[in-house]
């Protein structure tokens, strides 16, 4: 006989699951005293939210499912953002919430609490994750964590959430009797037609393009990606999330393209007459909200393993592929492989890697990082600052910019990554206070590499809380705070398109910030302030020369913002109105 909360525990550690991110509470009593009796390493958050941030960033970085264990009632739903990140970006996670004892359920009996602390949160979360059930009847225990473990690991992976009653937690269960979770196959092959449709767009092809996105990661097709650009020599482009899969200098990196990619990028991806979309739901941060003017000059192929994003995509495609990346990439593989000679032929490689080197010039034509942001006075510029970091990180660093504002845009939109380097954060949400537990979630997911938190002043505020668990854990976590006396990015909107009429974004209309060095100093951090660039030069190569952790506070220029960068017009009626990827502002002349 094993008690229910033990085998919730031996399940998961029998799935080679070995990290949890937590906070305790009565509602899941028993549920914390199997986690500390288990083989799993847990990590305690000071705030729930903070946990499930930290489990998605872990699972992102690994590719495993990351578990979060809250209370019931608000412990649960203040793990719902984090959770939300996850669905959004398809990442697997395990959430297991405690709950009032069965007796104590609202039920049917249309109320809105009996039980101490009761919510009903799984009509919540049902939206937002792939399987979510509060566990009524004690013997189904083993259906319900095969099935939800099954389906936060397979097909587009997701979060999954399973609600456990106080005392069901505690029930005795027999578990050689219990009923166990029969998968069914899902899986979407594509036929050979297909693959024959594109192989000829390929043969037609003068200039290709493959868009990496962030499925290839989670099917496991990394380096089956590497092996088909090897063999081809198309270059690559990325998504913000797949941004570490190349090194910056690499020969067949083409950027980043979309509404703040790089000016390059863009102008290259216009250009292309064949784009592979491989995993990438092209989103509106990719489209620039213009999904007609996407790849203008491009036939397209593209593969996604959910049916229903390549519907929503308005992009015109010439061959749709409903398919795990890794399955596809495995079959185009071995047909190239059976066509080599007919092919991958030397002309029409040689064609490639002209545009190829195209490509790389364009891209050199138009760097994200000028002399004047090296020139600015009084502050710090943070193109500046991205620049000079780049240059001092190794090439086992783990970045972390924050998942909104100026800290994430201008921070993936400059950034020079080399191979090595991992970089990741929650940008299809794009949510305040990410930053420092994902940074912890990430430190811990790469075995304490070090890591480089670049979060701005105000998202900061939001868990800032989490400066005691990342001091507790003493990893060696590098935070960078840029300080631009408010929310700059708020700011900048409200300039464009309010005459700069500002509103709860600045000192002068409603918000403060508190001393930053001196909250992390409490914490027990070293903290320094930088205020200018000539201060940066003199103090950043000793702040990166080893793994202490530490708050650097940059005073960054209040209104810079992320510049190229395709602008959206205010029309009639209040109506937005997207510009052209490849006219970004400042525009060019003849542009």
């Amino acid at each position: 006989m094993i008690k229910l909360s033990d085998y919730v525990f031996q399940f998961l550690e029998s799935k080679g699951i070995r990290q949890a991110f937590m906070l305790p509470g009565g509602g899941a009593m028993h549920l914390d005293d199997s986690i500390g009796k288990s083989k799993i390493e847990y990590v305690c958050f000071l705030h729930e939210q903070g946990a499930a941030i930290a489990a998605e960033a872990y699972a992102q970085h690994t590719n495993t499912p990351g578990l979060v264990l809250v209370t019931s009632g608000p412990g649960a739903t203040n793990a719902i953002t984090g959770v939300t990140a996850g669905w959004i970006d398809s990442t697997p996670m395990i959430i297991i919430s405690g709950q009032s004892k069965r007796s104590d359920l609202v039920g049917d009996r249309g109320v809105r609490q009996i039980g101490s602390q009761e919510v009903q949160i799984v009509p919540m979360v049902t939206p937002i994750t792939k399987y979510a059930v509060q566990v009524l009847e004690p013997t189904r225990i083993r259906y319900h964590l095969e099935k939800a473990y099954h389906e936060a690991t397979t097909g587009r992976p997701g979060p999954v959430w399973l609600d456990i009653p106080l005392d069901v937690q505690a029930v005795m269960l027999d578990e050689n009797a219990l009923e166990g979770y029969m998968p069914q196959d899902r899986g979407v092959k594509f036929v050979d037609s297909e693959l024959g449709e594109i192989l000829s767009l390929l043969e037609e092809a003068k200039k290709p393009l493959v868009l990496a996105g962030n499925g290839i990661k989670l099917a496991g097709g990394t380096e089956l990606l590497y092996k088909l650009l090897d063999r081809t020599g198309i270059p690559v482009q990325t998504t913000w999330k797949t941004i570490d899969m190349f090194g910056e200098n690499e020969a067949l990196y083409a950027g980043h393209p979309g509404i703040m990619g790089d000016r390059g990028a863009n102008l290259i991806l216009q250009e292309a007459d064949l784009i592979l979309s491989i995993g990438c739901r092209l989103d509106t941060s990719v489209t620039a909200f213009n999904d007609k003017n996407f790849g203008k000059n491009a036939k397209k192929v593209i593969v996604d393993i959910d049916e229903n994003e390549i519907k929503r995509m308005e992009v015109d495609k010439e061959v749709t592929v409903a398919c795990d990346a890794k399955v596809f990439l495995q079959q185009l593989l071995a047909q190239l492989e059976e066509r080599q000679d007919t092919l991958l032929t030397a002309d029409r490689k040689g064609i490639w890697e002209q545009w190829a080197g195209y490509c790389r010039e364009k891209r050199k034509k138009y760097p994200i990082i000028t002399k004047e942001h090296g020139e600015a006075e009084g502050y710090v510029s943070a193109y500046y600052f991205i620049g000079k970091l780049c240059e001092l990180l190794r090439e086992d660093d783990v970045i972390v910019p924050e998942s909104s504002g100026g800290a994430g845009e201008i921070t993936y939109q400059a950034f020079r990554l080399k191979r090595g380097q991992k970089m990741k954060n929650a940008a299809g949400l794009g949510s305040m206070g990410f930053g420092l537990p994902y940074a912890i979630g990430s430190c811990i997911a790469n075995n304490g590499r070090r890591t480089i938190l670049i979060n701005g002043d105000g998202a900061f505020q939001l868990n800032i809380q989490e400066l005691e668990t990342l001091h507790r854990l003493k990893l060696p976590v590098k935070m960078f705070i840029w300080s631009n006396e408010g929310y700059a990015s708020i700011r900048s909107m409200q300039r464009n398109n309010f005459d700069g009429h500002y509103v709860a974004s600045d000192r002068g209309s409603g918000l403060t910030m508190p001393d930053i060095c001196s909250v992390a100093a409490a914490y027990g951090f070293r903290t320094l302030c930088i205020h200018n660039n000539a201060e940066l030069d003199a103090h950043l190569a000793e702040i990166m020369e080893n793994d202490e952790p530490l708050l650097c506070e940059l005073k960054v220029l209040p209104e810079e913002t992320v510049s190229p960068r395709v602008k959206a017009i205010v029309g009639e009626n209040g109506k937005m109105m997207s510009g052209p990827l490849e006219k970004m502002w400042p525009f060019l002349e003849n542009s």
